[in-house]
């Protein structure tokens, strides 16, 4: 079996490094003129201090994250405004709030309806979170219908309604029908023949398919995507870390 790369590349370092330290030796001098000598030398070292590797192996991983850690940052700056300013976003709880956390997500993913509560937990608890709501369909065409009607809402000023709605309802994943989401609208309230009509407006479609954009951008590829202060999270979070990412993210803004 090959080997892993990460276990090559760091057998590689460990191999450099270690020539590298022999060969500044006096004692290695007759050894560089016969590469055969400081190959079984390193290959001696090796079996010697095999937790050299295992070191090695940590460091290039804490190397990594980091750098990783840095880059989402980067993307995250140069993504502000699009992330937490788009007026053409809703949003819950505090519209002030110190603490942004912006949700991608789709209204048949099971994960986002778990997901629904604990947000609204949260901002319940917390008056200082703010909560952007950014509809990313992924899941076919149940999804994309339900994200368009979702944003046509928002003309009847009901937007957070059907998306409450949504949220809750039940329809097995894949399976939900446009008949379905009127169904769900009408219950909430909303006039399904306008929502209808104004669902098939180019500015909704232009927008959905700029959300999919950002969401990629930024290294979401699927649902629920939460992005709190300077990290990206993926998947459902349990109210304890999303309670401790908002805390990280408050104390990140703190002067």
């Amino acid at each position: 079996m090959r080997p892993p790369l990460s276990a090559l590349l760091t057998a590689g370092l460990l191999l450099t490094s270690t020539a590298a330290a022999l060969a500044a030796t006096p004692a290695t001098t007759q050894a560089a003129r016969h590469p055969d000598d400081l190959d079984a030398r390193i290959h001696a070292y090796l079996l010697a201090h095999p937790e050299v590797l295992t070191e090695m192996q940590q460091t290039l991983a804490t190397k990594q994250a980091v750098e990783r850690e840095g880059q989402t940052r980067a993307v995250l700056a140069a993504n502000h405004d699009a992330l937490v300013a788009d007026a053409g976003d809703a949003v819950l709880g505090n519209p002030k709030g110190d603490v942004t956390i912006v949700e991608f997500f789709d209204d048949e993913c099971p994960y986002c309806k778990m997901m629904a509560p604990t947000l609204e937990a949260v901002v319940k608890a917390d008056p200082g979170v703010r909560v952007v709501l950014k509809e990313l369909a992924v899941l076919g065409p149940g999804s994309e219908i339900a994200a368009r009607y979702a944003l046509a809402a928002q003309r009847q000023g009901k937007y957070l309604a059907l998306h409450a709605a949504l949220m809750a309802d039940k329809t097995p994943e894949h399976q939900l029908t446009e008949a379905r989401v009127k169904e769900i609208a009408a219950g909430a309230g909303l006039d399904t023949g306008r929502l209808e009509r104004d669902s098939q407006s180019a500015d909704i479609v232009v927008r959905l398919q700029r959300t999919r954009a950002l969401a990629q951008t930024i290294g979401i590829r699927g649902t629920p995507g939460l992005v709190i202060g300077q990290a990206v999270h993926s998947g459902a979070m349990t109210p304890d870390a999303l309670v401790k990412a908002i805390a990280t993210a408050r104390t990140a803004k703190a002067p």
